[in-house]
């Protein structure tokens, strides 16, 4: 009797063992799915500064709900931004994210001739998208993530704004000046800056070390600030005299 059971619990502790090991294989770092650590909360302390900013081009790559459909119009745009057509029935259409990253490659590239160690952020995939963008940004622990969009609302809607973390006085003071800094640009006038109410995900969970400031630079849905908004002489103006002023910021701090 005393045999019987001891062969039964050899049995059971190595099929114990072979499971164990089995779910550690499974769950270990080097298996995790890139979406299951994108999602992961990472803490400040684990992670060295890697640049002083992060400018992120807003939205992701075929994001269906960020386009203007273009069907009916005559729309005058440079040979940088596609007009686009998913085969889907629908037409074509502008995308939101080709005009972000237009103008986010623009800014980097200024910032690096200024002397600015700046990274680029371009999104590709829905995983990439609002809270886990700002989760990526930490790793590299930047003093600034400035995130670019363009807005989208009714078609006469014109204007651009910058967005602050309510919860960061440095915030609110460096979207004031970021919008100053391209008030006189003539294509495309200035809304008031507000303050992020908890919508947008990136701005919420940004380290307590890096400074978030949102820009809504025009209104791609009205086809007039479409074409202003896309024109080499309004991005080059644009990312001229923010990467002037951001520069002025970090050397201030």
């Amino acid at each position: 009797m005393l045999s019987l059971f001891l062969r039964y619990a050899k049995k059971a502790l190595l099929v114990l063992l072979i499971g164990t090991m089995i779910a550690g294989s499974i769950m270990s770092p080097a298996n995790k799915s890139e979406l299951e650590t994108m999602y992961t909360s990472y803490a400040v302390e684990n992670y060295e500064r890697q640049c002083e900013i992060i400018v992120r081009a807003g939205e992701y790559e075929g994001k269906a709900g960020k386009r203007i459909y273009v069907n009916n119009c005559t729309v005058n745009l440079p040979d940088d931004i596609p007009v686009r057509n998913d085969g889907d029935g629908k037409g074509f259409y502008v995308s939101e994210w080709d005009i972000n990253v237009k103008e986010s490659k623009a800014l980097i590239e200024k910032l690096q001739a200024n002397g600015i160690n700046a990274k680029l952020q371009i999104a590709h995939s829905k995983s990439e998208d609002l809270n886990a963008a700002g989760r990526i940004a930490n790793k590299s622990n930047p003093k600034l993530y400035i995130s670019i969009h363009h807005n989208y609302h009714e078609s006469n809607s014109t204007g651009y704004f910058s967005m602050y973390n309510p919860d960061n006085e440095q915030s609110e003071q460096i979207a004031i000046r970021l919008s100053n800094a391209i008030e006189n640009n003539s294509q495309v006038p200035r809304r008031n800056c507000r303050p992020n109410t908890g919508y947008i995900g990136e701005m919420n969970v940004i380290n307590d070390s890096t400074v978030p400031v949102l820009l809504e630079l025009g209104f791609f849905s009205n086809i007039e600030e479409l074409e202003q908004i896309c024109s080499d002489s309004y991005v080059d103006y644009v990312s001229s005299n923010l990467a002037k002023e951001i520069t002025l910021i970090l050397n201030e701090n």
